[in-house]
């Protein structure tokens, strides 16, 4: 998924399910936050990732923060026009105002009258901006008037309005999202159990080794059944994110229900920070070198891939597989598509405005290139999509597994004043050789191979399988 802050340059990121943007992952209960899909055959979703510095210009420089106080005032009134107006002013393709603002009453409308408020009337929206916002505006404090904290109604109209339009790379993030987000980004990891999450119930796809997980005997294929309590039958990684994070040193109760097991099975775990290795190298049986690439975290992945295959070279291994399935993406890293490409554009995308915008290969290649697979998947989000996309076009890796997310884009990620945060789209990408959009559509596979929920319960790996077998074909 890309990111933008005040005062930073652009970045990525993208999450398996819904999600939001998410077809999330939850890396230790990580996940982004939660984005609606783009309107393709799948939804794109975001998983809350990271990023690194880009050669774009840095945006404005940031302002301090207003009084909280004062942003709180009156329900909250202030934080939710800043988000309209970021969402009607930034969002890469112009919204409807009275749409923004009609998403927005109906969610906080619905919440306040849960939390026992009195609803007045819909406010009439007539087209006109400055007068709709203020008809929104004065109904919305009349709502929250009652209430003692209106928070929960706030971020629901924040959240709607987000969400009304539909792309993987617009969200809102609560504060404890937020801080999950920004931590990943940095490469600090996230405060929760340590355990990748995905489909519906939530299914545990990979536990963090001396994560809380692990030592509380968690295991890949368990399926959350509840959490603290809560019924997760119909729960996605988002909204398990959601209550499995916390405050570090709280603790959280799961019921799992175990392949081949009949009884539910009861942990409780204490919630820390759980950081895991960014990239994990390794060399498989028949001299394969094989690399993870979790994230593109803030600083950069380039160095650190370099060194892994640098170090396969000392080995003597000549064919590696570079695996970013399941990896969200972050900051974007063109010394890492350099990597594998010597000259040409590596990144394009496209604005507001509709003019492409071109990144060029810094020249930084590696000094030997290896016959190489890149694993992907559904998973596979945002700045790793572009990566993808630059290897594949560039015929630098053999691409197996399946489509990626498909949610590719820039988002501008910035704080709303009360701990929470918004996404916003504000650039697109595209193939960087054909010029093919990638956002709501993915980088298809030069060899699809499916890994199904019963593969992972029982421990297999076709699209592993797969690429070695490719790499056995090949003449190093």
């Amino acid at each position: 998924m890309h990111h933008l802050t005040a005062g930073s340059a652009r970045t990525h990121r993208a999450t398996t399910a819904r999600w939001l943007w998410l077809c999330a992952l939850l890396v230790a209960a990580t996940l982004p936050a939660a984005c609606a899909g783009s309107g393709a055959t799948k939804t794109p979703t975001p998983a809350i990732t990271a990023a690194v510095a880009t050669p774009t210009p840095a945006g404005p420089t940031a302002t301090p923060t207003p009084d909280p106080a004062v942003l709180l005032r009156d329900g909250g009134i202030a934080i939710i026009q800043t988000a309209y107006r970021r969402l009607l002013d930034e969002y890469i393709n112009p919204p409807d105002g009275p749409a923004l603002l009609g998403a927005a009453w109906s969610a906080a409308a619905q919440k306040a009258r849960a939390l026992g408020a009195v609803v007045p009337a819909a406010p009439h929206l007539s087209g006109d901006g400055a007068a709709d916002l203020a008809a929104f505006s004065a109904a919305y404090v009349r709502m929250t008037a009652s209430l003692a904290d209106a928070k929960d109604v706030r971020f629901a109209a924040i959240s709607a309005m987000a969400s009304s339009l539909h792309d993987c790379h617009t969200f809102f993030l609560n504060p404890v999202a937020s801080d999950t987000v920004v931590s990943s980004r940095e490469g600090k990891g996230s405060v929760g159990i340590g355990v990748e999450l995905a489909s519906v119930p939530p299914l545990v796809t990979e536990v963090i080794p001396g994560s809380p997980a692990a030592l509380a005997g968690v295991r890949v294929g368990d399926r959350i059944a509840a959490i603290d309590g809560a019924d997760a039958s119909a729960m996605g990684p988002a909204a398990a994110f959601d209550l499995i994070n916390g405050a570090e040193g709280t603790t959280v109760r799961l019921q799992l229900r175990r392949p081949g097991t009949s009884a539910p099975i009861d942990v409780t775990m204490q919630r820390r920070r759980v950081v895991p290795p960014n990239i994990e190298s390794r060399v498989l049986p028949g001299g394969i070198g094989y690399v993870r690439v979790r994230e593109f975290i803030d600083g950069g992945i380039a160095a650190g891939l370099r060194d892994a295959l640098g170090a396969f070279d000392a080995q003597g291994v000549t064919k590696w597989i570079i695996d970013i399935r399941d990896n969200p993406g972050g900051r974007l890293d063109v010394d890492a598509i350099s990597l594998f490409v010597k000259d040409g554009v590596i990144v394009r995308d496209r604005g507001r405005d509709g003019k492409p915008q071109d990144v060029r290969a810094d020249g930084k290649v590696l000094p030997a290139l290896r016959p190489t697979v890149l694993l992907v998947n559904h998973g596979t989000g945002s700045v790793a999509e572009v990566f993808a996309a630059a290897l594949q076009e560039y015929h630098a890796a053999y691409v197996i597994g399946a489509t990626t997310n498909g949610c590719a884009g820039y988002t501008d990620l910035r704080p709303l004043g009360d701990g929470s945060s918004l996404a916003v789209t504000t650039n697109v990408n595209q193939g960087p050789v054909t010029g093919k959009p990638l956002n709501g559509v993915g980088v298809i596979p030069d060899e699809p191979v499916a890994r199904t929920t019963a593969d992972i319960v029982a421990g297999r790996d076709p699209q592993l399988a797969a690429a070695v077998a490719h790499l056995e074909g090949v003449r190093g």
